[in-house]
């Protein structure tokens, strides 16, 4: 594993200056503190923002810094289609994100794969399954929290993420600012007044240009930036390095670094993947069956710790498609002979979003976490931003086994017998379709 590692370009951090969060109440409060107590800049990506009283005293918090320091820079990038969702009925992100519009940059992404016909005929929230902006990073000054958590209510109160903080990291800080910006100024901003607008520096427009223009258009601008990213190293014991994975735009970061590491034919290494909608690739379940010789556990959601547990519409069978995946995905295991386990995560009255992969070595013990849920959509059609950890520091790596086993506790093994349970049952229409739709999710 050390020589995948050694491919990528990282920095040295301090071990001491990392901080793992554990409960989405102490995500909220990190956030609201460091909202305001950020003196320079408050860089933030995000899915959406919620409308609930939780955001609007985060937005409010924000609002107050601007007020009382007018060097404070702000800018938010979020979706376009998720950010504008219920604009009609004011519970958009930018309904709430609006108040702040004249003193903050809000930046709107827009897929260019959702255009023309599609861009006509798909209906709200149906429209998202094309592409969305869905990198969590959540910066302070040099301050990096990342995460896979949105902004919304049930991330600050029930839904268990993941979320690690980055305290004192200016080249960290500015790499992922820059990614942010150049993003989101090859994207829309809002206005004060609710409407959007193609940002002056977006020379292509993303769904009426040329397609092949604006692919290229912000491939240049990332590529700069990831170009521009020096690899600094020390004595230090801890190093990160950022890995994008942007599949529509040919940045494949995560992607190359998964492909390797699912290939490892390494005994001594142990690894721990947890995915909230785990639904991985073809080609990362043909490196996992066929090269690995890894151990392996997986840890996904329980049907009733599932997002879309309980929905109305095609949606409430969306946890029935998970369901069979786990199975098509277990019988996979027994074919190949790997020593894989799966397990769900169930708690009361609580839904699973946590995403990531540990990885426990003799040597040291490393993280991935970010906003990828290593499908399909995360590889090929989303923004995705993710942090490999590495570290020989005997605290941090405790601490990570911590991490981990916090989740555990509330997982129980996802085996052939617990899969005949009713809650697992997968109508013969969900396995017929599944086929057809799995690469949406």
């Amino acid at each position: 594993m050390e020589d995948i590692i050694l491919k990528l370009k990282g920095i040295s951090v301090n071990s001491n200056n990392i901080q793992i969060i554990t409960e989405p109440s102490s995500f909220y409060r990190e956030l609201t503190d460091q909202s305001q107590r950020a003196k320079d800049r408050i860089s933030i990506s995000t899915l959406y923002l919620g409308d609930g009283d939780l955001e609007k005293n985060l937005v409010s918090k924000i609002e107050e810094n601007l007020v009382s320091n007018p060097k404070l820079k702000v800018s938010f990038l979020i979706d376009f289609l998720r950010g504008t969702r219920g604009q009609a009925a004011e519970k958009s992100s930018t309904s709430l994100l609006k108040r702040i519009a004249d003193r903050a940059e809000i930046y709107l992404y827009h897929s260019p794969d959702l255009r023309a016909f599609f861009k006509r005929t798909l209906p709200e929230r149906t429209n998202e399954i094309i592409g969305l902006q869905h990198m969590k990073l959540y910066i302070f000054d040099d301050n990096v929290l990342i995460s896979g958590a949105n902004l919304s209510d049930s991330y600050f109160t029930n839904r268990q993420d993941r979320y690690i903080l980055f305290k004192n990291s200016p080249e960290l800080a500015d790499f992922f600012v820059k990614i942010i910006e150049v993003v989101g100024k090859s994207s829309f901003t809002l206005q004060s007044n609710g409407d959007t607008e193609l940002s002056y520096d977006c020379t292509v427009h993303p769904f009426q240009g040329v397609y092949a223009d604006y692919i290229k258009l912000l491939k240049e601008r990332i590529e700069e930036v990831i170009n521009s990213f020096d690899s600094k190293s020390s004595n230090s014991d801890t190093m990160v390095y950022p890995l994008l994975q942007m599949g529509p735009y040919g940045i494949n970061q995560e992607k190359d670094f998964l492909e390797a590491l699912f290939s490892l034919k390494e005994k001594n290494l142990n690894l721990i993947m947890a995915s909230g909608y785990f639904n991985t690739t073809k080609e990362y379940e043909e490196l996992i069956f066929e090269k690995g010789t890894y151990d392996l556990d997986i840890i996904t959601a329980a049907p009733e710790a599932n997002g879309f547990f309980g929905a109305n519409g095609l949606s409430k069978y969306i946890p029935s498609m998970y369901s069979h995946i786990s199975k098509t995905f277990l019988d996979q295991a027994v074919t190949f002979n790997r020593n894989i386990k799966l397990f769900e995560y169930k708690r009361q009255d609580w839904t699973f979003h946590a995403k990531g992969i540990w990885m426990e070595t003799p040597k040291f013990t490393a993280t991935l976490i970010g906003s990828s849920n290593y499908g399909y959509r995360s590889v090929h059609r989303d923004l995705e931003a993710q942090l490999l950890l590495v570290t020989t520091c005997p605290k941090l790596r405790s601490r990570l086994r911590e991490e981990h086993t916090l989740i555990s506790n509330f997982s129980s093994v996802l085996d052939v017998t617990a899969l005949r349970r009713a809650e697992h049952h997968v109508p013969a229409l969900v396995k017929v379709i599944s086929k057809l739709i799995r690469n949406f999710f």
